[in-house]
């Protein structure tokens, strides 16, 4: 009898593991301390409490609504901030318009009322994916929605033209206080990039200064390494390209920038091959170099670059040799022209770029589109008439989250919902113990903004971290404030929070059934996609190119990688019959690994010492790799 007891003791703990290191990965994506996180979390509590006061002062319509607006819109940088405003209050200027013309026509009349509802959800959800709008175009429908909803039950005419142009007053204000605050409290592009700079230098020192004392590295400091190299140069070019335009910097220190932000890449590239402990590598190398990436991260944080950088080569290591090549190569400046990649066989320069227009490429012949938006409008529509049947105004949050949760393919929607569900039960459980335990000992209008600032920053920070978590912080910033600003008056009811919650339940029902049984469209549309230009990728022949180019390269496979890996993920929480099987799944995962260690070896004396052999994905896919499918790992 003693047998069953000792196996269910040995196998229990087996079952938990893999719930247990999901969790212990969430936490520390959660915790990571990146450089400037805290910074960007607390600008967005304060220009959300700036907000939320200035609505409690004037009984702004839609209070509830302001901080989402806020905290999904608010960007890291002053161009970005100065961008989104003016494009939001633009476009929200239309459409207010818009929106007053088709209540006066359809006033009294719920059905025309419900129809130009959803001819405007379909609208807005078609554009959330054809047009650079993204956000602004849900967050636009996620309004006027409630709006129309609200609207339903004003009789007068003359009342609902004061309600729209309050409204409108609304958007200008979200709109003005995105550009004077961006404007103000916002970093340039420039300071960002410097920052993620160093970031990447004090990453790298870290964990070669640990090498170095021969102890391991940290899960924590492999997982921000692997992630860190998994975004590329992209974002970083990007920052460079917002930089251009504020006109505040020369080309020069630019150019040097843009040295800088690739070889911390190439650095961190190579740093990523050793942190396993089975890696051979100088102990005395790698602390000479932490001590060179600390030397080299004081200089950008003293608003300098580093000067002087050439001299000997210290290191013997292949690897360290490497590292200190690039770190000498700081001080050289670095142009947009010299870092283009070849696009043809005689290595001449590609073709610039044409900047997107307002609508994107495939934007009117990709019928997914229409399809994400007519399932985003049937989902609304199924919401409306359920809140309007159970004539329950708490759950009107049904509404919100068919817009919120609503994406293209059904693993995007199902994680999304999974944050939603997480972060919505954190922000109730905020709310509920802000009611019962602060509220009734508040005064004054100045203690509750210092809680709700508090609740704000926690939500904003772990919004300001990585986009695999992102959108649940923003969900404890909905939540709480969905539930503790619903009235102009401090809330003591503990069934608002509750009323919350079940209409974000019901609003994820309704979004699940619809996009399960209409159109359901696989992640793994989009996976394939990356796998196949991750191919492409890997088939160029680098000879010829120069180290800039290589490095840009072995970039660009690793933002490839690390986008096909997040499909896959998305794919492996799909409905089974939307899957393909586990072995087909292990033959992509064999792939992706081999193409990130190709990517390590694009660049370098290591690349021109050795023979390139890239693994072609056709080779796993029939079979022709003798390697063992279980190097492709889990997901």
């Amino acid at each position: 009898m003693q047998q069953p007891t000792w196996k269910f003791s040995m196998v229990l703990p087996a079952m938990l593991k893999p719930y247990y290191d999901a969790f212990m990965r969430l936490w520390r994506l959660i915790i990571r301390p990146t450089r400037g996180r805290t910074a960007l979390a607390l600008r967005t509590a304060i220009l959300c409490m700036v907000v939320v006061l200035i609505g409690e002062i004037w009984q702004l319509p839609m209070l509830t609504l302001l901080t989402l607006t806020l905290g999904a819109l608010w960007q890291g940088n002053r161009v970005a901030n100065m961008k989104v405003s003016v494009m939001y209050v633009i476009f929200f200027s239309g459409v207010t318009g818009v929106l007053y013309v088709g209540v006066a026509t359809t006033i009294n009349n719920f059905l025309a009322t419900l129809i130009f509802n959803l001819i405007l959800s379909f609208i807005f959800f078609f554009l959330s994916t054809t047009t650079i709008l993204g956000m602004i175009s849900v967050i636009g429908g996620l309004i006027l929605s409630y709006m129309l909803v609200s609207l339903d039950s004003v009789q007068n005419g003359d009342s609902i033209a004061r309600l729209v142009l309050s409204a409108w007053r609304v958007f200008l204000i979200i709109g003005g206080m995105i550009a004077f605050l961006g404007s103000c409290l916002s970093p340039s592009p420039e300071h960002v990039l410097t920052d993620q700079i160093i970031e990447r230098l004090r990453l790298s020192a870290k964990c070669l200064g640990r090498r170095g004392e021969g102890r391991l590295i940290p899960q924590a400091w492999q997982d921000a390494v692997m992630d860190t190299v998994g975004e590329g140069v992209s974002g970083m070019f990007g920052l460079l390209g917002a930089a251009t335009v504020e006109q505040r910097w020369s080309t020069e220190d630019l150019s040097y920038l843009r040295r800088a932000a690739l070889n911390s890449f190439g650095i961190l590239q190579f740093v990523e091959r050793c942190l396993k402990p089975h890696v051979a590598i100088p102990r005395e190398d790698c602390t000479y170099l932490a001590d060179r990436l600390n030397e080299v991260a004081d200089y950008f944080e003293t608003n300098g670059r580093p000067v002087d950088m050439e001299g000997p080569q210290v290191c013997s290591g292949e690897i360290t040799h490497e590292i200190e090549r690039l770190l000498n190569g700081f001080e050289k400046p670095l142009t947009a022209e010299e870092v283009q990649l070849p696009s043809g066989p005689a290595g001449s320069a590609a073709p610039p770029k044409k900047k997107p227009g307002f609508f994107l490429p495939g934007a009117f012949t990709d019928r997914e589109h229409i399809r994400y938006a007519v399932k985003g409008t049937v989902s609304v529509c199924i919401a409306i008439i359920t809140y309007k049947m159970l004539n329950w105004p708490g759950v009107h949050t049904c509404i919100v989250t068919c817009f919120i949760v609503s994406l293209p393919t059904m693993g995007a929607v199902l994680d999304k919902q999974r944050l939603r569900i997480v972060g919505a039960l954190m922000g109730c459980c905020m709310a509920m113990g802000t009611i019962i335990w602060l509220m009734p000992h508040m005064t004054n209008i100045a203690e509750i903004m210092l809680v709700m600032g508090v609740v704000i920053f926690i939500g904003a920070w772990v919004k300001a971290g990585d986009q695999r978590i992102s959108y649940l912080g923003l969900q404890i910033i909905v939540t709480f404030t969905l539930s503790d600003l619903a009235k102009y008056t401090p809330i003591t009811d503990l069934t608002v929070p509750r009323d919350r919650i079940i209409g974000i339940l019901i609003g994820l029902a309704i979004t699940y059934v619809v996009h399960t049984l209409f159109w359901p469209h696989s992640a793994m549309g989009g996976a394939l996609q990356k796998l196949k230009a991750l191919d492409g990728l890997l088939a160029q022949d680098v000879t010829d190119w120069n180290q800039d180019q290589r490095i840009l390269q072995a970039a660009k496979v690793q933002e490839t990688a690390s986008g096909a890996m997040s499909q896959l993920r998305q794919v492996m929480i799909e409905p089974a019959a939307m899957r393909p099987t586990k072995h087909r799944m292990r033959q992509y995962m064999l792939f992706l690994r081999r193409a990130v260690v190709s990517a390590g070896c694009l660049f370098g004396d290591i690349a021109a010492n050795r023979q390139k052999q890239a693994l072609r994905l056709g080779q796993i896919l029939k079979g022709g790799e003798a390697t063992s499918l279980n190097e492709g790992g889990g997901l």
